[in-house]
Parts: structure tokens; C-alpha cells; sequence
């Protein structure tokens, strides 16, 4: 354990020092008072995590400035992956496949036209390690081209079955993705030789597939009109806490209130009420906050306080984007920061 723990002092310590710079909730609530993108990115500049990022020139419009904020993430974990060692990297590999799997996405957008006004500037960090052609994917116009473009990475069995099939909107392929990351990740971990790491990484990674399989059932259950099948189709068939069994009692409930008892005997509840409000996400970044808290907590010299920094400046970012679409819509301090969901 000594040995261990001295091998991750200086990743933890480096981390530590990241974890500073994050922004505060003061930050944050005067960034909502702010009256313009310009006022935002003036702001911003001025904070230790974003000063340097935004120095490269005078004048940003929306989409180069929400760019410059996303890559910031990207370069921490450059930053990060570069000081770990190569046992201590293989926790990275497991969140730059997501990273990698979002930009992805964030391409499938432009082939169906969904982001005329974003930038797509992408790190150089990608190039290095993507395993799929940054460029033969930026080139891509059409749902073949990007096929193409996928040929020979581990996303290509994966594009083609739903190019297949006769879902073929851009929701169906980013959910089948999405799909596709968690099962490899999560059958990879089991596969691990028990120890810290795994503990480490089932708790995460576990926690977040059982909640997003519980949000996506109860916003089945309320907004759409899904078919048990259909239902079942769309989840990630991996199990956690959440039993499989289990799953498929909340997949047959007729309506809420049955949901609602099945789910206060789960394993999440244990006996409270079930609705907290999971279509807005907030009981998951809960949830998961506690989670990276309690396992940072539990190997302070490990990858947890590292892979729990990651999922701060995540959320960070989520709420820096969500202030500038806001001051953008002119939508009031107070209603923003419902819409941004602070629990910092």
C-alpha cells in the first residue's frame, strides 16, 4: 500500500493543484449577473482556469468561445495523462474512449445539420490518440462518407448496424454509441484482477450506467410511448446495483405510481420516494458527485481523485455553456440558476 500510495502522490498532488483553479460558486452566480458573451469571456479571462485559454485573441463570437471552453477540458487530461505513468494511465483510457466517443457525436451533428453555429475545433491531444481519422470524419458530408471514414476502427460494427437499420435518425446513432461505450467499459472492468482499480472503477462507471438506465425508464414511462421491447432496447444491458430482475419489473410497470413502488425497494432508495425530479438529471449529478466523493475518500492515492476532478470540470463546463446560452436569451439570474442546477 506504502509503495502505492507514493507512486500516486505526485498525480494526486498535480491534481489537487488543478482542482484549485476550478471556478467557485461565487464565480458562477457572478457569471449569471453578467449582461453579455463579451462581459462572460471578459470575466473569464480574469479566473485562473480560463485566463490563459482566452488570451489568444481580442474578439469571440458564441461558438468560438463555447469551443475554447470544451477543449479546456481535453487539455487538462493531456495535462493529466502526461505526468501518470503507463499503469497509472489505464483509468485515462476509459475516459478519453467517452471524450472520443462525444466528438464523434458532436461530427454526426453536422452530417444531419445540427450545428450550423458551432465551432468544432478539436485538440490536437485527439489526433494523436483517436482511433478512427480526425480529418476523414471533418470531411464527411453524408451518412456513408462517414461510414467510410469509420472503416477499421472499433465504431465501425457498431455505425453500420444502425445505418441498417430502419432507425437512422441522429438520436439512434448516438444512443447506440453511448450503448456501445458502456458495455465495452463495463465488461472490460470485470474482466480486471480484483483490487483497488476495479473497486474504483465498477463504483463509477457502474453507478453511472444504473442511473442512466433509471432516468431513461422513467422518462419512458412519462413522455413517450415506448413498447416494453422497445424500452428494453434503449438501456444499457449492463447491471450494478440495479438488478437485472429489477429492470425489467420497472420495463413491465404500467404507469408512475407502479414504478415508483419497484423503485423505492431498489437498491438507490430503500424505501424513499423514488421521483426526485430525474428528468432533469439533477438526482444523477447528485448521486455521482457522492460517488467520486466517497471512493476519492476511501484510496486518496489512487485514480479517484483524479477521475473525480474530470467529472468536476465536466460539470464546470456544462454550466459555463448553459450561462452563455442563457445571457445569450436574455433569461434572468434566478431562472438560470434553476436551469443550471448549482449543487457546488
Amino acid at each position: 500500500m506504502a509503495g502505492n500510495q507514493m507512486s500516486y502522490s505526485g498525480l494526486v498532488t498535480k491534481t489537487r493543484a488543478m482542482s484549485g483553479v476550478l471556478l467557485t460558486s461565487s464565480e458562477i452566480t457572478n457569471l449569471m449577473e453578467l449582461t453579455s458573451v463579451d462581459e462572460t469571456i471578459g470575466f473569464l479571462k480574469g479566473t485562473r482556469g480560463y485566463g490563459a485559454v482566452f488570451q489568444e485573441r481580442e474578439e469571440w463570437h458564441r461558438g468560438q468561445a463555447e469551443a475554447v471552453i470544451v477543449n479546456s477540458l481535453y487539455r487538462d487530461l493531456k495535462k493529466l495523462y502526461q505526468f501518470a505513468d503507463a499503469r497509472q494511465r489505464q483509468a485515462f483510457q476509459y475516459v478519453f474512449f467517452r471524450y472520443e466517443t462525444d466528438v464523434l457525436k458532436r461530427f454526426l451533428k453536422g452530417v444531419f445539420g445540427r450545428h450550423q453555429e458551432e465551432e468544432l475545433h478539436i485538440s490536437p491531444f485527439f489526433y494523436q490518440h483517436a482511433r478512427y481519422s480526425i480529418e476523414d470524419i471533418k470531411k464527411a458530408s453524408t451518412l456513408t462518407e462517414f461510414e467510410q471514414a469509420l472503416a477499421g476502427s472499433p465504431y465501425e460494427k457498431v455505425f453500420l448496424k444502425t445505418h441498417m437499420s430502419e432507425r437512422q435518425g441522429y438520436a439512434d446513432f448516438a444512443m447506440e454509441l453511448d450503448i456501445f461505450y458502456y458495455v465495452r467499459v463495463y465488461k472490460d472492468i470485470q474482466k480486471m484482477r480484483t483490487g483497488q482499480l476495479k473497486e474504483i472503477l465498477k463504483a463509477v462507471y457502474g453507478t453511472q450506467i444504473d442511473w442512466l438506465n433509471l432516468m431513461w425508464i422513467y422518462r419512458s414511462k412519462r413522455f413517450y410511448s415506448q413498447t416494453p421491447a422497445e424500452l428494453f432496447a434503449s438501456l444499457i444491458p449492463c447491471y450494478y446495483r440495479l438488478k437485472k430482475e429489477e429492470v425489467l419489473s420497472l420495463i413491465a410497470a404500467p404507469g408512475l405510481p407502479e414504478l415508483n413502488q419497484i423503485l423505492m425497494n431498489t437498491y438507490y432508495f430503500k424505501g424513499k420516494e423514488a421521483f426526485v425530479k430525474m428528468e432533469d438529471a439533477i438526482s444523477f449529478r447528485g448521486v455521482m458527485d457522492a460517488v467520486y466523493r466517497r471512493v476519492s475518500q476511501k484510496y486518496p492515492m489512487s485514480p479517484a481523485p483524479v477521475l473525480r476532478y474530470l467529472f468536476q470540470k465536466e460539470q464546470e463546463i456544462e454550466r459555463l455553456i448553459t450561462i452563455i446560452e442563457g445571457i445569450r436569451y436574455q433569461i434572468p439570474a434566478k431562472e438560470m440558476k434553476d436551469l443550471i442546477l448549482i449543487t457546488i
